[in-house]
């Protein structure tokens, strides 16, 4: 979870999910990464879901991908209440697809993500004096969750900066600050970011890799606040070997923020962002069933990748 740095007992609740949001879903498919963005303050409407039947593995670039988009997006649209923001990438044939349809949404716990890529680069880049208790910091806020840790980082070495600086240096293109820079959890982004964020990620020099990766691996069933994080992604056999950031956030307008987003199947293949915003339960239940139904659905699309032995060609279309 993710809360106000400077006041966890605002008056105006946020608590913090993980997340997901848009890539067009075509037959054709290029690479596409895109990005949504949460109006702070007013979280903005989806439109709608499109439909999204059945789809032939074939029909599509890789067909994996648009398959489990396909899936998700099924499941979701059974689920009242339940918008879906989410983007897939096969990191090995560069296959990409989304929601055609998605919200912009607070980002919650993901902001905590954005912020260590931020210092470790500056570490490596400018030579930002980052200290091991620095680094235990990161892993707290990275793994366990923890927004104390997270408050530490954001306020001492410049989160609400590192937005910023992420954004450009990335190409994000709907990932923005908090208007307030004391509430770190409204930092808006979309899935396609999310996913365009691990995928930086996941090139970047072993040593920071590894920080980073290994301290999300690390993550407990349950989070520094008590919140269980074993939805979603994380939920257990819902995907293969996730490294994966979650996020939950309430209440404002009543509304759930419920995120999970991170590299999953064999060799982390794929990234994977789903994000959702749900109507406000106080037991978190059925957002947790709705979002963790979501993940099982990609699970189960991308799990025919670790067995399929149709060759590709090098863009990645099956034959």
């Amino acid at each position: 979870m993710s809360a106000r740095p400077s006041s966890l007992t605002s008056t105006r609740p946020v608590r913090i999910v993980v997340a997901v949001a848009m890539i067009a879903v075509q037959l054709v498919l290029t690479a596409s990464v895109g990005a949504f963005v949460c109006g702070v303050g007013s979280a903005r409407d989806v439109d709608g879901h499109t439909p999204a039947g059945s789809v032939d593995r074939r029909s599509v670039v890789g067909g994996f991908v648009g398959r489990a988009v396909a899936a998700a997006e099924t499941v979701a649209m059974a689920r009242p209440g339940l918008d879906l923001g989410m983007a897939v990438l096969d990191t090995g044939t560069g296959e990409s697809s989304g929601s055609a349809s998605a919200t912009p949404m607070y980002a919650a716990s993901l902001t905590k993500l954005v912020v260590v890529v931020d210092i470790v680069e500056r570490r490596r880049a400018e030579q930002l004096p980052v200290t091991d208790s620095d680094v235990a910091l990161i892993e707290r806020a990275l793994g366990l969750s923890d927004d104390v840790a997270m408050n530490e980082l954001w306020t001492r070495l410049d989160g609400q900066g590192a937005v910023s600086r992420v954004s450009e240096r990335l190409g994000l293109t709907q990932t923005q600050p908090p208007q307030d820079a004391s509430y770190w959890g409204e930092m808006v982004t979309s899935a396609a970011d999310v996913v365009r964020i691990y995928e930086h990620v996941s090139k970047m020099p072993e040593p920071d890799r590894q920080l980073i990766l290994g301290a999300l691996a690390s993550a407990p069933a349950v989070a520094a606040d008590g919140f269980s994080q074993d939805f979603g992604l994380l939920a257990p056999g819902a995907v293969n070997a996730p490294v994966v950031k979650q996020g939950w956030m309430c209440c404002f307008e009543q509304t759930a923020y419920l995120h999970s987003a991170g590299l999953v199947g064999p060799e982390r293949r794929f990234v994977v962002a789903l994000l959702s915003r749900q109507p406000y339960d106080e037991s978190w239940a059925t957002s947790r069933d709705g979002l963790t139904a979501v993940a099982s659905a990609v699970g189960s699309a991308l799990s025919l990748a670790d067995n399929d032995t149709t060759p590709l060609d090098s863009r990645g279309q099956l034959h």
